[in-house]
């Protein structure tokens, strides 16, 4: 039979891939990503800042590259969209969605620790400055309200003296005015006496 003079040809075939192809991340430039949110550099850094050390997304997830061509990721975009506009409940469900920051490594960790020596001796040192500067300031104002009660005590002597020289001024004027009077008296006396003394003189005559 022709049949059975026919050749079994075996044709290796390739398995048709279906599945679509996978999203490309999309990056966005300094510019871009300030023109889309409206955020001057400083504002943009602050973001930025704000969704590393208080929502705790790693820092690479949001940025990537130095200087000019830094980069940064769609969700470094609608993190800070979110952030901006208030909605931080929406926020928190992005972040949770979203890789968190890394832990320090081991290297970083025994890097610190060597700071940790250097770190606790200037806290003492700012703590004796501040102490001490504590203790100066508290021996100034000690001063200024010694010589505040000082400068009280000559001021009160010096409105009893000029009291007590107002009073005696009075007094000599009252004096004055006394002798001034008897004075008066006296010559008036002496006149008439004298008037008397003529008309005597005159009558014996």
């Amino acid at each position: 039979m022709e049949l059975e003079n026919l050749a079994v040809i075996d044709v290796e075939s390739e398995p048709i891939d279906n599945s679509e192809p996978e999203d490309e991340e999309i990056w966005y430039s300094a510019v871009q990503i300030q023109g889309l949110l409206k955020l001057s550099k400083a504002g943009l850094q602050q973001s930025i800042s704000k969704l590393v050390s208080i929502y705790g997304l790693d820092r690479e997830t949001l940025r990537r590259g130095a200087a000019r061509a830094t980069q940064y990721s769609e969700l470094a975009l609608k993190a800070c969209k979110l952030l901006n506009a208030g909605k931080l409940s929406e926020l928190r469900k992005l972040v949770e969605a979203s890789p968190a920051a890394s832990s320090p490594s081991i290297a970083e960790a025994l890097a610190i620790s060597e700071y940790i020596p250097v770190l606790d001796r200037r806290i003492t040192q700012l703590n004796q400055n501040a102490n001490s500067a504590s203790a100066s300031l508290n021996q100034n104002v000690q001063q200024l309200l010694a010589q505040i009660a000082s400068e009280n005590q000559a001021a009160q002597q010096r409105d009893a003296d000029l009291d007590t020289a107002e009073i005696n001024a009075a007094q000599n004027r009252g004096a004055a005015r006394a002798l001034a009077v008897f004075q008066a008296e006296q010559k008036a006396q002496a006149e008439v006496l004298a008037q008397l003394r003529a008309m005597k003189l005159g009558a014996e005559s």
